[in-house]
């Protein structure tokens, strides 16, 4: 097996909701990286997963079929693959969905991470690395938003609806884990998160997708709403290095912000895969819904100089070279499924 990353050695990890869109990234960034990988879901990848994993070179990666919420199967699939680490990117996703689901929310996403820290716990791992969100913020006044940052008010609800209060929640159940029970664990507060096979809109998806297609894009409302845009790449290997870096000492921080560390406009979004798709046809209006406004409170950029100083981490991708390499992939990944793309891009 190859050597694991910089500074890391090969671990048998496993990533919940591995299926997902962020989670076969990140499976597949693992197994590149020479870890032994085994993916967690309660459903097969589907078509845009299976692609990033081949792409990787990731087809080793083993599929176990189970749910965060169901202690027994995970505690039993940890121990029948030896796992020693896990990822756990598993949970329902998202301000609408949450606002929808409540109870279904809270049952998935705190109950999962409370199963996830009690078998890394029990079986004595070497580390858990949690996949948060920006959403565990609360607001602030548009200055960069940093770890240290207030993630809960006496006054009000977070922004985010029971999504937001879910990963918030997570987080200190995961700070509790590790001060009362040794667990290493690792919040990584990712944002806006875009790539192939990302099922949230944010405008980003439709506009790129429907661009390579041909298709004409239309938005209503939504041009000034920003967004700190983080290609997943990006992100898929701040896990590999948050697997790789030693243990925090003790009062060390924990959570760490991942994102691009500037905040775009929907509207400038539109105009760059104007440029980077000849031909896209995409409107946009310069107004704010009611829910988008919502949404917008608790954006702003996030300040990632502790995931540089701490894990080694900074994006690679520009949002302009992101953009540019998700329509490429998009355009082979539509090409072999038969959707016969008509753009071409610059």
């Amino acid at each position: 097996m190859a050597e694991a990353g910089s500074g890391g050695s090969p671990m048998r990890v496993l990533v919940t909701g591995g299926s997902g869109f962020l989670g076969s990234h990140v499976a597949a960034a693992l197994a590149k990286a020479g870890h032994g990988v085994v993916s967690y879901d309660m459903a097969a990848p589907g078509p845009e997963a299976l692609v990033t994993l081949a792409a990787a070179g990731a087809g080793d990666v083993v599929h176990a079929t189970g749910q965060t919420t169901d202690l027994a199967r995970l505690m039993d699939v940890c121990r029948t693959e030896r796992i020693e680490a896990i990822v756990h990117s598993a949970g329902i996703v998202g301000l609408e969905t949450s606002l929808a689901q409540p109870g279904a929310t809270y049952h998935t996403n705190i109950t999962g991470m409370v199963n996830v820290c009690e078998a890394a716990r029990q079986l004595g791992m070497a580390r858990l690395v949690y996949l948060s969100s920006n959403a565990a913020y609360h607001g602030g006044d548009g200055s960069p938003l940093k770890e240290t940052d207030p993630v809960f008010s006496v006054v009000q609800g977070n922004p985010a609806g029971h999504y937001g209060t879910t990963k918030m929640a997570c987080e200190a159940i995961g700070l509790a884990y590790a001060s009362f029970h040794a667990l290493d664990v690792l919040a990584l507060r990712v944002t806006a998160v875009y790539g192939l096979g990302m099922r949230a809109p944010m405008f980003i998806k439709p506009m790129v997708e429907g661009a390579v297609l041909g298709r004409p894009v239309r938005f209503a409302t939504g041009g000034p709403m920003k967004r700190d845009y983080t290609y997943v790449p990006d992100c898929a290997r701040a896990v590999v290095r948050a697997l790789a870096v030693p243990a925090p000492a003790e009062g060390a921080q924990r959570v760490f912000n991942v994102a691009a560390g500037q905040v775009t406009a929907a509207a400038e979004v539109a105009r760059i895969v104007r440029q980077v798709v000849p031909g896209a046809d995409i409107e946009i209006g310069d107004a704010l819904s009611p829910l988008e406004e919502v949404n917008a409170r608790m954006r702003a950029s996030l300040d990632i100089s502790a995931a540089r100083a701490v894990l080694g981490w900074a994006p690679d991708f520009t949002l302009e070279q992101g953009i540019r390499d998700y329509a490429e992939r998009y355009r082979a990944f539509a090409g072999a499924s038969g959707s016969h793309p008509k753009g071409q891009a610059a």
